[in-house]
């Protein structure tokens, strides 16, 4: 995971840190500066209406693996609640057990709430939401063309 550091073009301070792995943010990547006022993108925020919506967000298929690996670890965390733990006292044998079952409960929790989210739609109709908020900030053509002149891929659409 490489760590990027955002500085300001005009005055040099730090704007922001992130790495490559960080969620995106769908909403306008035009930031400024709060030092000299300076406008700049944030690489993490996207425009949706001029990337597209990720495909990738609606497969089920990860979402199942979450909440398998989320049952096989709260099975594991509930089998270990019947082994005594070799050099623990008693009181705290109740600990990693505990553990293991609140982990795989929320990889299971998780799994199932985006299954539904997107088996129902909702999911799709979010996103459907932030491309008509995108779509309207991009059909503003001084929008569009601070966002090109700043550096950001817009499409010609919009230009």
């Amino acid at each position: 995971m490489t760590r990027y550091v955002l500085r300001c073009s005009e005055c040099g301070k730090k704007l922001l840190e992130y790495d490559t792995a960080s969620i995106k943010r769908y909403k306008s990547p035009i930031k400024k500066c709060k030092k000299c006022g300076r406008e700049y993108i944030d690489p993490r925020c996207h425009e949706i209406a001029a990337e597209g919506i990720p495909e990738d967000e609606f497969s089920v298929i990860s979402y199942v693996f979450a909440f398998v690996l989320g049952l096989l670890i709260l099975l594991r965390g509930l089998h270990l609640y019947g082994y005594r733990t070799a050099h623990t006292s008693k009181e705290i044998q109740w600990v990693l057990p505990t553990f293991i079952c609140i982990l795989g409960g929320a990889f299971l929790i998780f799994g199932v709430v985006e299954i539904f989210t997107i088996l129902t739609g909702v999911k799709r109709a979010k996103f459907d939401r932030l491309y008509d908020k995108s779509d309207e900030r991009l059909c503003d053509r001084n929008y569009a063309l601070k966002l090109y002149n700043l550096g950001y891929k817009v499409p010609d659409k919009y230009l």
